[in-house]
Protein backbone atom coordinates (compact mmCIF):
# COMPACT_ATOMS: atom_id res chain seq x y z
CA UNK A 1 0.00 0.00 0.00
CA UNK A 2 2.76 2.44 0.95
CA UNK A 3 4.64 1.71 -2.29
CA UNK A 4 1.47 2.45 -4.29
CA UNK A 5 0.96 5.78 -2.49
CA UNK A 6 4.59 6.79 -3.07
CA UNK A 7 4.32 5.78 -6.73
CA UNK A 8 1.18 7.88 -7.22
CA UNK A 9 2.81 10.86 -5.48
CA UNK A 10 5.92 10.57 -7.69
CA UNK A 11 3.79 10.40 -10.83
CA UNK A 12 1.82 13.48 -9.77
CA UNK A 13 5.08 15.38 -9.10
CA UNK A 14 6.47 14.44 -12.53
CA UNK A 15 3.22 15.43 -14.21
CA UNK A 16 3.21 18.75 -12.35
CA UNK A 17 6.79 19.50 -13.39
CA UNK A 18 5.98 18.48 -16.97
CA UNK A 19 2.92 20.71 -17.06
CA UNK A 20 4.86 23.68 -15.74
CA UNK A 21 7.70 22.98 -18.16
CA UNK A 22 5.31 23.33 -21.10
CA UNK A 23 4.63 26.90 -19.97
CA UNK A 24 8.30 27.89 -20.33
CA UNK A 25 9.71 29.11 -23.61
CA UNK A 26 12.29 26.40 -24.57
CA UNK A 27 14.77 29.10 -25.57
CA UNK A 28 14.69 30.51 -22.05
CA UNK A 29 15.19 27.29 -20.13
CA UNK A 30 18.96 27.25 -20.43
CA UNK A 31 20.71 30.15 -18.66
CA UNK A 32 24.42 30.99 -18.59
CA UNK A 33 26.18 32.96 -15.83
CA UNK A 34 29.62 34.38 -15.06
CA UNK A 35 30.30 34.11 -11.34
CA UNK A 36 32.71 35.80 -8.95
CA UNK A 37 33.08 35.50 -5.19
CA UNK A 38 35.25 35.31 -2.11
CA UNK A 39 35.80 32.11 -0.11
CA UNK A 40 35.67 32.33 3.68
CA UNK A 41 36.21 29.39 5.99
CA UNK A 42 38.84 26.99 7.20
CA UNK A 43 40.68 23.80 6.42
CA UNK A 44 40.10 22.14 9.75
CA UNK A 45 38.85 19.03 11.58
CA UNK A 46 35.09 18.54 11.92
CA UNK A 47 35.41 18.81 15.69
CA UNK A 48 38.04 20.53 17.83
CA UNK A 49 40.48 17.80 18.94
CA UNK A 50 41.79 17.76 22.50
CA UNK A 51 45.34 18.37 21.22
CA UNK A 52 44.30 21.95 20.36
CA UNK A 53 44.10 23.88 23.62
CA UNK A 54 43.42 27.40 22.35
CA UNK A 55 42.87 29.22 19.05
CA UNK A 56 45.05 32.33 19.41
CA UNK A 57 44.30 33.92 16.05
CA UNK A 58 42.59 33.29 12.73
CA UNK A 59 42.70 35.36 9.55
CA UNK A 60 41.43 34.75 6.00
CA UNK A 61 43.66 35.02 2.97
CA UNK A 62 43.00 36.31 -0.55
CA UNK A 63 40.87 33.37 -1.70
CA UNK A 64 38.77 34.36 -4.73
CA UNK A 65 36.37 32.25 -6.74
CA UNK A 66 35.63 32.84 -10.45
CA UNK A 67 33.72 30.63 -12.82
CA UNK A 68 30.95 29.76 -15.24
CA UNK A 69 27.53 28.36 -14.31
CA UNK A 70 24.69 26.94 -16.39
CA UNK A 71 21.16 26.17 -15.21
CA UNK A 72 18.28 24.41 -16.97
CA UNK A 73 14.69 25.11 -15.90
CA UNK A 74 12.66 21.93 -15.61
CA UNK A 75 9.63 24.03 -14.67
CA UNK A 76 8.86 27.43 -13.21
CA UNK A 77 9.97 26.06 -9.82
CA UNK A 78 12.54 23.32 -10.39
CA UNK A 79 15.94 23.50 -12.08
CA UNK A 80 19.17 21.60 -12.61
CA UNK A 81 22.59 23.20 -12.73
CA UNK A 82 26.34 22.74 -13.01
CA UNK A 83 29.32 25.04 -12.78
CA UNK A 84 33.05 25.14 -13.39
CA UNK A 85 34.93 27.29 -10.86
CA UNK A 86 38.48 28.23 -9.99
CA UNK A 87 38.49 28.24 -6.19
CA UNK A 88 41.19 29.28 -3.76
CA UNK A 89 40.59 27.92 -0.26
CA UNK A 90 42.84 28.92 2.60
CA UNK A 91 43.42 30.61 5.94
CA UNK A 92 46.07 31.46 8.50
CA UNK A 93 45.71 30.22 12.09
CA UNK A 94 47.81 30.23 15.27
CA UNK A 95 46.94 27.92 18.15
CA UNK A 96 48.29 26.47 21.36
CA UNK A 97 48.69 22.69 21.13
CA UNK A 98 49.57 19.79 23.40
CA UNK A 99 50.91 16.48 22.11
CA UNK A 100 50.14 17.60 18.57
CA UNK A 101 51.35 14.97 16.09
CA UNK A 102 53.61 16.50 13.44
CA UNK A 103 56.86 16.43 11.48
CA UNK A 104 59.15 19.45 11.84
CA UNK A 105 62.49 20.70 10.56
CA UNK A 106 64.87 22.58 12.85
CA UNK A 107 67.29 24.88 11.01
CA UNK A 108 68.11 23.51 7.58
CA UNK A 109 67.68 19.92 8.73
CA UNK A 110 71.43 19.34 8.65
CA UNK A 111 74.07 18.98 11.34
CA UNK A 112 72.97 22.13 13.19
CA UNK A 113 69.32 21.07 13.29
CA UNK A 114 67.32 18.03 12.38
CA UNK A 115 64.04 16.57 11.21
CA UNK A 116 61.77 15.28 13.95
CA UNK A 117 58.51 13.37 13.97
CA UNK A 118 56.56 13.14 17.18
CA UNK A 119 54.17 14.90 19.54
CA UNK A 120 54.71 18.65 19.89
CA UNK A 121 53.57 20.89 22.74
CA UNK A 122 53.75 24.67 22.30
CA UNK A 123 52.60 27.20 19.68
CA UNK A 124 51.64 26.13 16.17
CA UNK A 125 51.15 28.56 13.24
CA UNK A 126 49.73 27.25 9.97
CA UNK A 127 49.09 28.83 6.57
CA UNK A 128 47.06 26.92 3.98
CA UNK A 129 46.08 28.15 0.52
CA UNK A 130 45.06 25.58 -2.09
CA UNK A 131 43.71 26.17 -5.60
CA UNK A 132 41.07 23.84 -7.05
CA UNK A 133 39.17 23.43 -10.29
CA UNK A 134 35.70 22.72 -8.91
CA UNK A 135 32.70 21.10 -10.62
CA UNK A 136 29.44 21.40 -8.63
CA UNK A 137 26.30 19.61 -9.85
CA UNK A 138 22.99 20.35 -8.15
CA UNK A 139 19.20 20.51 -8.22
CA UNK A 140 17.40 23.72 -7.33
CA UNK A 141 14.05 25.11 -6.25
CA UNK A 142 12.89 28.62 -7.11
CA UNK A 143 10.53 30.66 -4.95
CA UNK A 144 9.84 34.15 -6.31
CA UNK A 145 13.28 35.85 -6.43
CA UNK A 146 15.02 33.16 -4.35
CA UNK A 147 16.86 30.06 -5.56
CA UNK A 148 17.74 27.17 -3.23
CA UNK A 149 20.32 24.67 -4.49
CA UNK A 150 21.59 21.36 -3.14
CA UNK A 151 24.04 18.89 -4.66
CA UNK A 152 27.61 17.61 -4.69
CA UNK A 153 30.95 18.84 -5.96
CA UNK A 154 34.20 17.29 -7.10
CA UNK A 155 37.42 19.30 -7.29
CA UNK A 156 40.89 18.74 -8.73
CA UNK A 157 43.88 20.29 -6.97
CA UNK A 158 45.81 22.76 -9.15
CA UNK A 159 48.33 24.09 -6.63
CA UNK A 160 48.90 23.67 -2.91
CA UNK A 161 50.36 25.52 0.04
CA UNK A 162 50.35 24.08 3.54
CA UNK A 163 53.19 25.32 5.69
CA UNK A 164 53.94 26.87 9.04
CA UNK A 165 56.01 26.79 12.18
CA UNK A 166 56.09 25.57 15.76
CA UNK A 167 57.75 27.48 18.58
CA UNK A 168 58.19 27.95 22.32
CA UNK A 169 57.79 24.31 23.23
CA UNK A 170 59.12 20.81 22.88
CA UNK A 171 58.60 17.64 20.87
CA UNK A 172 58.53 14.07 22.10
CA UNK A 173 60.35 12.11 19.40
CA UNK A 174 58.27 9.26 18.05
CA UNK A 175 55.37 9.78 20.45
CA UNK A 176 54.21 11.10 23.82
CA UNK A 177 56.68 8.86 25.73
CA UNK A 178 59.67 9.59 23.50
CA UNK A 179 62.78 11.65 24.10
CA UNK A 180 62.02 15.31 24.89
CA UNK A 181 63.64 17.86 22.56
CA UNK A 182 63.24 21.59 23.29
CA UNK A 183 62.07 23.61 20.28
CA UNK A 184 62.58 27.37 20.09
CA UNK A 185 61.50 27.52 16.46
CA UNK A 186 61.03 24.97 13.69
CA UNK A 187 59.15 24.79 10.40
CA UNK A 188 57.06 22.36 8.38
CA UNK A 189 55.93 22.24 4.76
CA UNK A 190 53.37 19.62 3.72
CA UNK A 191 52.33 21.12 0.37
CA UNK A 192 53.43 18.05 -1.58
CA UNK A 193 51.33 15.80 0.67
CA UNK A 194 47.96 17.48 -0.05
CA UNK A 195 45.50 15.11 -1.73
CA UNK A 196 45.04 15.72 -5.45
CA UNK A 197 41.24 15.95 -5.28
CA UNK A 198 38.33 16.90 -3.05
CA UNK A 199 34.71 15.74 -2.91
CA UNK A 200 31.81 16.97 -0.84
CA UNK A 201 28.41 18.59 -0.39
CA UNK A 202 27.32 21.77 -2.17
CA UNK A 203 24.47 24.04 -1.02
CA UNK A 204 23.54 27.57 -2.03
CA UNK A 205 20.94 30.27 -1.54
CA UNK A 206 20.66 33.11 -4.08
CA UNK A 207 18.48 36.13 -4.67
CA UNK A 208 17.86 37.92 -7.95
CA UNK A 209 18.32 41.67 -7.64
CA UNK A 210 17.83 42.55 -11.31
CA UNK A 211 16.98 40.65 -14.48
CA UNK A 212 20.71 39.97 -14.98
CA UNK A 213 22.29 40.04 -11.51
CA UNK A 214 21.91 37.82 -8.48
CA UNK A 215 23.83 37.54 -5.21
CA UNK A 216 24.15 34.65 -2.81
CA UNK A 217 25.97 32.38 -0.41
CA UNK A 218 27.39 29.00 -1.40
CA UNK A 219 28.60 26.47 1.15
CA UNK A 220 30.92 23.57 0.39
CA UNK A 221 31.82 20.86 2.91
CA UNK A 222 34.60 18.46 1.95
CA UNK A 223 34.04 14.81 2.83
CA UNK A 224 37.54 13.71 1.83
CA UNK A 225 40.43 14.49 4.24
CA UNK A 226 43.01 16.97 2.95
CA UNK A 227 45.84 14.47 3.48
CA UNK A 228 45.83 10.74 2.69
CA UNK A 229 45.62 8.31 5.62
CA UNK A 230 49.22 7.23 5.08
CA UNK A 231 50.50 10.72 5.96
CA UNK A 232 51.45 11.14 9.63
CA UNK A 233 52.44 14.80 9.70
CA UNK A 234 49.07 15.92 11.13
CA UNK A 235 47.42 13.95 13.90
CA UNK A 236 43.80 14.38 12.72
CA UNK A 237 41.81 14.67 9.49
CA UNK A 238 41.44 18.13 7.96
CA UNK A 239 38.53 19.05 5.67
CA UNK A 240 37.75 22.01 3.45
CA UNK A 241 34.82 23.93 4.96
CA UNK A 242 34.13 27.18 3.11
CA UNK A 243 31.34 29.61 2.26
CA UNK A 244 31.49 31.69 -0.91
CA UNK A 245 30.04 35.19 -0.79
CA UNK A 246 29.42 35.93 -4.42
CA UNK A 247 27.50 37.37 -7.35
CA UNK A 248 26.47 36.05 -10.75
CA UNK A 249 25.76 37.89 -13.99
CA UNK A 250 23.54 36.29 -16.62
CA UNK A 251 25.45 36.37 -19.87
CA UNK A 252 22.61 34.94 -21.98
Amino acid sequence: MMKRVLGIALCLLICRIGANAQQIDPAKRLKHYATVGYNLGATAPFGLPNTIREIKSYSPLFTPSVGYEATYDLSSRWLLGAALRLDYKGMRVTDSVQYFRTQITVGDGGADGGVFEGDFTGTNATKANNAYLTLPIYAGYRAAKWDFKLGMYVAVLLSSQFEGSVSDGYIRKGGSLGEKVLIDYATFDFADKVRSYDLGAHAAIERSITERWKVGLTGQLGFVPLFPSSFRGVGYNLHNMYVTVGAAYRVW
